[in-house]
């Protein structure tokens, strides 16, 4: 983890009055993204940074939709799990977007991908806005507990569309 990214976002989180970040297992820098939102932030090998968190978990039926599509797509199960969970990707506010929703459990998480790491304390500011505007966007529209698998009946996948998940 470059040095640079956590005195960046440290100096940031410390204008607005936030406590540091800290390391988590994984080597990801956690932290809270105001008060509602805790987000991890990674470099990845190519340079980009990648801002994520869990914001929540999809009804059982709509996971089970999920889980159904990747059987009647010929679903690659030796894909990495960070690609093979996508289920949609976009781009605004100057960044790649994308949310993932974990087959085992219904959690789905938001990635917002940046092409560098922010030098200045105020590119952290409009970044951060960003991630925790649309991180509440997608908070309203999922449930705080995960799906109970039992409950799910026969589910459309017409559930899943860019409509009716995708966009801030």
């Amino acid at each position: 983890m470059p040095r640079e990214l956590g005195h960046g976002l440290d100096q940031h989180l410390a204008s607005v009055g936030q406590a540091p970040a800290a390391f988590d297992a994984d080597g990801s820098l956690v932290f809270m993204v105001g008060e509602h939102l805790q987000a991890y932030a990674a470099t990845l090998p190519d340079g980009r940074l990648e801002l994520f968190a869990g914001v929540g978990y999809v009804r059982a039926e709509t996971l089970q939709a999920l889980v159904q599509a990747d059987e009647d797509d010929d679903f690659d199960e030796d894909e990495p799990r960070h690609v093979a969970d996508v289920v949609a990707r976009w781009t605004g506010e100057g960044s790649q977007w994308a949310a993932d929703v974990d087959r085992q459990t219904g959690l789905l998480s938001l990635s917002m991908f940046i092409p560098a790491i922010p030098a200045d304390p105020a590119d952290w500011a409009a970044i951060l806005e960003a991630f925790e505007r649309c991180g509440a966007s997608w908070m309203a529209r999922l449930q705080s507990d995960p799906p109970d698998p039992l409950q799910a009946g026969g589910a459309e996948f017409a559930d899943v569309t860019s409509g009716a998940f995708l966009r801030c």
